[in-house]
């Protein structure tokens, strides 16, 4: 074998050219077929390029041929990590350790399986074993911090977060998280600050793009800026963007300044023309003095003013619209109720199985109507099972988004939804808004406020324990029954 060729397609792998070192492999492979050290670097590298059939058959023949090699072992644990196929990847993460104790990461990564799953007091049981081995694995701490908020222990995840930064204060994701846990006690001043470390981190990949930008300009930390030009980025959630855009007219107000927001999708028919300049993601950025991003502004807002700018109702309808949908709800007699189960951006726990919903849609005199496009055939079973749930299959299908839903919202006279992008919608629209939340919300909601800080027409009804939506959605009958 030509070893420097072989030392080449070894640096095209780690620098992350994958096809080049794909070619190499293979061109070597041809003339030793059983060459092992080809062999067990070809395999994880089709991992990586998601050919998984062929990597399996090139793992399959590492392990004939070197049925004890700790590496493969754990290479081949990923390949069915990185597939989901837990039970598998356990295992041979399992057998990598049996053979070699001193690799900390086996355990680590069985660590992050189980909190993956959900597990996570094994998910904390793996990573305090990797950590015996390696005590400096500031990721493990960070991970153990992640299990422990999601038990809701908020304290002991502040601890290990604090371990993580403690032993890299260059961790962007330790900070970040540091921060959210923060923010979600109240503690908000320091909460806000080491939430700024998000624009660093490479698990937001928001930010990529405005790094790859390079902006000139300085970021804007509460300073005067009268008659200046400011550039904001939109980031993150259409939640977001809703929920932290009253800001901008504080801003406006305030700092007596032009406003430019950068949108990272056509969401510009939220906004009057006469607000702000609106550009889009692929547009060129026009002059300004100063920017920062749509969601440090809370931060730099609360440290100068100690509270919270009102809810500004600034979402443009379009009448046609809501003129549309008045004629069509007013059919239904009685009350008039949207719910949302989940959006499409929704992830994990903040997803509400529809069925939960029947608590409330069997109580008389009360029509329902399920505001979310991401509906399938299945869940018409729903809506059939059910005289009084209603679906429109057309809403937002054309025009500009969300058109639609705010002209539907507008004529409602609740909505009851999940953590979604509706619950900002509705209650900037001040519409009365119902939200149903998970055991570990997101920060925004703090811990167990009942109302939000954030809007005056929001109602929050949270998790006892983990994914038991059973008991929030008995509850939410209650209350629906004595309207």
């Amino acid at each position: 074998m030509d070893l420097n060729y072989f030392k080449t397609a070894i640096s095209h792998h780690r620098k992350g050219n994958w096809n080049k070192a794909k070619e190499i492999y293979e061109h070597l492979l041809k003339s030793n077929p059983n060459n092992y050290a080809v062999l067990q670097n070809y395999g994880p590298l089709l991992s990586q390029l998601k050919e998984y059939k062929l990597a399996k058959n090139i793992f399959k023949k590492c392990l004939e041929l070197q049925p004890k090699d700790s590496l493969l072992l754990y290479n081949y644990a990923k390949f069915y990590h990185d597939q989901k196929i837990f039970d598998k990847a356990i295992k041979f993460y399992n057998d990598s350790f049996y053979i070699n104790q001193k690799n900390d990461l086996s355990q680590y990564n069985i660590g992050n399986i189980y909190l993956q799953k959900g597990e996570y007091k094994k998910a904390i049981e793996y990573f305090t074993k990797s950590l015996k081995i390696n005590p400096r694995n500031f990721f493990a701490y960070n991970n153990i911090g992640l299990a422990y908020k999601r038990l809701g222990n908020f304290e002991e995840a502040l601890k290990f977060y604090k371990e993580a930064i403690n032993l890299n204060n260059e961790f962007a994701d330790g900070h970040t998280n540091y921060g959210t846990v923060l923010l979600k006690l109240n503690q908000l001043e320091l909460g806000f600050e080491e939430y700024e470390w998000r624009k660093k981190s490479k698990t937001f990949s928001d930010y990529q793009s405005y790094r790859d930008l390079k902006i000139q300009t300085p970021i804007w930390k509460g300073e005067e800026i009268i008659g200046k030009t400011i550039l904001i980025f939109a980031e993150q959630g259409i939640g977001d963007l809703i929920q932290f855009s009253r800001y901008l007219f504080v801003l406006k107000e305030k700092y007596k300044c032009k406003v430019i927001l950068k949108l990272k999708q056509d969401l510009s028919s939220f906004f009057n023309e006469k607000d702000f300049r609106i550009i889009l993601e692929d547009e060129k950025i026009p002059h300004h003095d100063i920017h920062n991003h749509l969601a440090s502004l809370p931060g730099i807002f609360y440290k100068k003013y100690k509270n919270f700018p009102k809810t500004v109702n600034f979402i443009r309808e379009n009448s046609k619209k809501t003129k549309k949908w008045n004629d069509i709800l007013n059919k239904y007699k009685g009350l008039k109720i949207g719910i949302n189960s989940h959006s499409t951006a929704t992830v994990g726990e903040r997803i509400i199985p529809l069925n939960i919903f029947n608590y409330i849609t069997k109580i008389k005199k009360i029509n329902f109507f399920i505001i979310q496009k991401d509906f399938d055939q299945n869940k018409l079973k729903f809506v059939n099972d059910n005289l009084n749930v209603h679906y429109f299959k057309d809403m937002d299908s054309s025009g500009k988004p969300f058109e639609d839903t705010i002209g539907i919202v507008k004529n409602l006279d609740l909505v009851i939804t999940a953590d979604t992008s509706l619950a900002h919608l509705s209650a900037t629209l001040e519409k009365p808004t119902w939200v149903a939340l998970p055991f570990v919300s997101d920060w925004r909601w703090f811990k167990q406020e009942k109302k939000s800080v954030w809007y005056k027409s929001v109602s929050l009804y949270r998790q006892k324990k983990i994914g038991d939506w059973d008991s929030v959605f008995k509850i939410i009958e209650k209350d629906l029954k004595k309207i």
